[in-house]
C-alpha cells in the first residue's frame, strides 16, 4: 500500500540549500553595511586628536588663571608643547600630546602663531585655525580658536587641508 502523503502534504521547513543561500546573502549584506574597521579607527584617531587639542587649550587657560601669571603653549606636530622662544613661560599642565600612544600618522596644519598666549585671567590672546587629517582618511577635522575665550567651533574641514587654510571652511559635522 502506497502512501500519497508526499503529494498531498508537502514537507514543512526549508531545505539545506535554501538555508545556505539565505545565510550567504545575509553575510554579503552585513559586510556592505558595516564600515571597514580601519576607516572607523582613523576617524576615532582624528576625534581623539581634536579632543586633545581642546583639552590642551583649556589646560593652558586654567594654568594661567590658577598661577595668576601669563603663559604660552606652542602647537607642534606632536601636540601642545612648551614654547621654544618668547618671554612667557610654558603653561604648567598644558602640554598635551596629539596621540595617546606611539607615533600616529596624523597630519596637523594651523595658522596659529608660534606661541599661543594666555592672560592671567585665562583669556586666549592668539587665535587661528587648526586642521587635523590622516593620509588614508577622506575627512579632515578642524578647530577654530577664537578670541578671547578660546574655541569658537569645531567640525569638518570642507577644503583641501594642504592648501591655504580658511576658518570659513570649518563647518559643523553632519553627524
Amino acid at each position: 500500500m502506497r502512501s500519497g502523503w508526499s503529494r498531498r502534504n508537502p514537507p514543512n521547513g526549508f531545505s539545506l540549500v535554501e538555508c545556505l543561500v539565505v545565510v550567504a546573502l545575509l553575510g554579503i549584506l552585513a559586510t556592505l553595511a558595516i564600515p571597514s574597521s580601519s576607516a572607523v579607527q582613523r576617524r576615532l584617531e582624528l576625534d581623539s586628536a581634536l579632543r586633545r587639542l581642546r583639552v590642551g587649550l583649556d589646560r593652558g587657560r586654567m594654568a594661567a588663571e590658577r598661577d595668576r601669571q601669563p603663559c604660552a603653549l606652542e602647537l607642534s606636530a606632536n601636540g601642545w608643547q612648551p614654547p621654544l622662544a618668547g618671554d612667557l613661560p610654558a603653561c604648567r599642565g598644558g602640554m598635551t600630546p596629539l596621540v595617546e600612544t606611539g607615533e600616529g600618522e596624523l597630519e596637523l596644519r594651523s595658522n596659529l602663531p608660534d606661541a599661543v598666549r594666555f592672560s592671567t585671567n585665562g583669556l586666549v590672546l592668539d587665535g587661528g585655525l587648526v586642521v587635523v587629517s590622516h593620509p588614508s582618511h577622506a575627512q579632515a577635522l578642524c578647530l577654530v580658536i577664537g578670541l578671547p575665550l578660546g574655541i569658537s567651533r569645531s567640525g569638518v574641514y570642507r577644503g583641501d587641508p594642504r592648501s591655504a587654510l580658511s576658518s570659513a571652511l570649518c563647518q559643523p559635522s553632519d553627524a
